[in-house]
């Protein structure tokens, strides 16, 4: 693999302004996880582990699990839902909707565009976007660039993921750190004065074998002669992971703080992706400051992929840890590989 790193809710406002456009903001923000709980012990009847090995190794003791007849735009429907109500909106406001997910409904055509479908918003532009586990802190930047522009009053933007459905359940490496979620947030256009500082991202192609779904696309069809059973099913390369999380998420941090011009001192809050604890208490400690500045939820969900980073803000919000005038930071980094940093003022 290269290495281009070396190289019960708050009513709440988020301000988002990008260079040269109009601020925008999150004016509403939905997280929504499907009812059935998994606990690791549960886990431990299925595969060789324990609740303590992963306890110990990742931090999470328990996830959600989607029902069979679930798909991942059901959850999208239903912290869009949350979001719009939160923010005073109908579906037939939506102008554009923006999903990153990297667990789609079906391969073609677009889970936004059954999500758009589903919630009713008739006259809304709607697209994917899958930048796997960054996949979110992606498309709040791509969102917030529609919303500062004339002709989209209001943008959606969701991550939601049904990792259960992709994952070998035999596979022990994996299958016990991912749940299932989403969540969504409502852009508009809003007064000046707070916002998105700017966001960074990076994206390294030469490890995209790290993780990922070796069978099901054009270079290797299911049933194909190069099909191997079981290559239907997520992969990862934990150890080639832990070396690039640990890095990556630091960096990140760094990066978009050089880019708008502050200093990790200034920084109130750091919304990371839920992916395992102990890669946030590295990057923390890489960072110089204290776990106490990182919100972390993954205990009670497991790593949702695209859906953790707004599964997250909305959680830090709710416990009253993000207040008007705090600087956060939300970073995230999977697979692609992809990585990246927004920075905002609240």
């Amino acid at each position: 693999m290269s290495s281009t790193i070396d190289a019960a809710r708050v009513k709440v406002r988020f301000w988002v302004k990008t260079n040269n456009m109009a601020p925008v903001g999150i004016v509403g923000l939905g997280a929504y996880v499907p009812p059935k709980v998994m606990t690791n012990d549960e886990w431990a009847e299925i595969v060789d582990t324990s609740d303590e090995w992963i306890t110990t190794k990742t931090g999470i003791k328990e996830r959600r699990i989607a029902d069979s007849d679930t798909c991942t735009s059901d959850l999208a429907v239903a912290a869009c839902n949350l979001a719009m109500e939160e923010a005073g909106i109908g579906p037939g406001d939506v102008d554009m909707l923006i999903l990153a997910t990297s667990s789609p409904d079906v391969p073609l055509s677009s889970t936004a565009g059954i999500t758009q479908h589903k919630l009713g918003c008739d006259k809304a532009a709607a697209f994917d976007i899958n930048a796997v586990c960054a996949g979110w802190v992606h498309a709040i930047d791509v969102g917030a660039r529609y919303a500062g522009t004339p002709g989209y009053d209001n943008v959606l933007v969701v991550g939601a993921e049904v990792y259960s459905r992709i994952l070998n359940w035999g596979d022990r490496t994996t299958c016990v750190l991912f749940g299932d979620g989403a969540g969504a947030a409502v852009l508009q256009r809003v007064e000046d004065g707070r916002g998105l500082l700017g966001s960074w991202m990076m994206s390294d192609g030469g490890g995209a074998s790290v993780i990922e779904i070796p069978a099901g696309g054009v270079r290797t069809p299911i049933s194909s002669e190069g099909f191997d059973e079981g290559d239907q099913y997520f992969h990862m390369d934990g150890r080639a992971v832990w070396r690039f999380a640990v890095e990556a998420f630091p960096q990140a941090v760094r990066r978009v703080l050089e880019r708008v011009g502050r200093d990790l001192s200034e920084v109130d809050l750091i919304v990371p992706h839920q992916a395992n604890l102990r890669i946030v208490e590295v990057g923390m400690e890489n960072l110089g400051l204290p776990m106490r500045k990182a919100f972390t939820n993954l205990q009670k969900y497991g790593n949702t992929a695209g859906a953790s980073v707004p599964i997250a803000l909305r959680g830090a919000l709710d416990e009253g840890l993000v207040r008007p005038g705090n600087l956060v930071v939300t970073v995230a980094f999977g697979g692609g590989l992809a990585w990246g940093a927004n920075a905002m003022v609240w």
